[in-house]
């Protein structure tokens, strides 16, 4: 099969049954819950020093000396360091320290001074759990019909390139929709609640950081795509999804404290560049979604390239 056979009509057909099924299913419900969880704890973790901050304040009577602002930058002022050396984690050499730790400290005071701080701090968060996160809710792409012999009825009807670029999509789209809601639910509660933030900025963040976690989502959910057109097993799909994703920063964190190159091993996945997905630059923003589509892209080929000279 080539890529020939792509039908725009039959690729949307697919795409939108596998988004309801996957609403309907029981993994793409669990999805949602994690994903909800694991946002709203995130967020949770974040806004609570704020809000203990506000009420020792009237509990004291300093709300006019104290105000809501001073209490979030002086928890930025804490959080600073921490932020600085997550969006270096990355860097592979030492030879321009001085130049990086500048680039760093701009970056930072992007994400912290410039933008709503606290929303920045839950999205980086957010950027790191958004990769395995990914793997529970599209491991079974293809895996449990092939293990069935179910996918053998949509053969009858549909060339194996739209069912393949068809359930990409319909995941993808899934994906996507999950990580609005949970922003939209984010960017409320911190709106609403705390009211420290100008609505314009907070909408405009939300809608970049929006941008940036899809982003990053799509080009796991073309490996997950991959690994499941290539494994019978659900279970199998997603063990070997995690492992995948995960050893690939891991390896990378401990391989660099003996031979610094080795920290590399982190662009063979979107990790060595999704942060740069909340740059200020415009250059990093513009060549991390280029990268984000060359992965996808990739891993794309090679699963469609599985999928259509294996037996099913």
């Amino acid at each position: 099969m080539s890529l020939n056979d792509l039908k725009p009509r039959h690729m949307k057909l697919i795409s939108l049954y596998s988004t309801r099924y996957a609403v309907r299913g029981g993994t793409g419900l669990v999805f949602i819950m994690l994903v909800l969880l694991c946002g709203l704890m995130t967020a949770h973790l974040i806004i609570t020093p704020v809000e203990q901050a506000r009420q020792v304040n009237d509990d004291l009577g300093m709300g006019e000396d104290y105000s809501d602002k001073d209490i979030v930058e002086d928890l930025t002022d804490v959080a600073r360091p921490v932020v600085a050396w997550i969006l270096t984690a990355e860097k592979t050499s030492d030879e321009s320290e001085e130049e990086d730790e500048e680039a760093a400290r701009e970056w930072t005071s992007f994400l912290l001074d410039e933008k709503p701080a606290l929303l920045s701090a839950v999205l980086l968060i957010m950027m790191f759990l958004a990769p395995f996160l990914v793997a529970m809710g599209t491991f079974n792409q293809f895996s449990g019909d092939v293990q069935s012999r179910g996918i053998r009825y949509q053969l009858l009807r549909a060339e194996r390139t739209n069912i393949f670029f068809g359930r990409f999509l319909g995941a993808a789209l899934f994906t996507i929709l999950v990580m609005a809601l949970l922003i939209t639910i984010i960017s409320l509660y911190i709106g609403l609640k705390l009211q420290i933030y100008e609505f314009g900025a907070l909408i405009g963040w939300s809608l970049h950081g929006f941008l940036a976690l899809s982003m990053v989502c799509i080009p796991y959910v073309a490996l997950c795509a991959w690994i499941s057109s290539a494994i019978d097993s659900p279970f199998g799909s997603l063990t070997l999804s995690k492992i995948t994703i995960g050893a690939v920063p891991l390896f990378a964190l401990i391989g660099r404290n003996t031979w610094e190159p080795v920290a590399y091993v982190n662009y063979l996945l979107p990790w060595g560049i999704q942060n740069h997905l909340l740059h200020p630059s415009s250059l990093h923003l513009l060549g991390s979604l280029a990268a984000c589509l060359g992965y996808t892209a990739f891993f794309l080929l090679l699963g469609h390239r599985h999928f259509s000279k294996r037996d099913l």
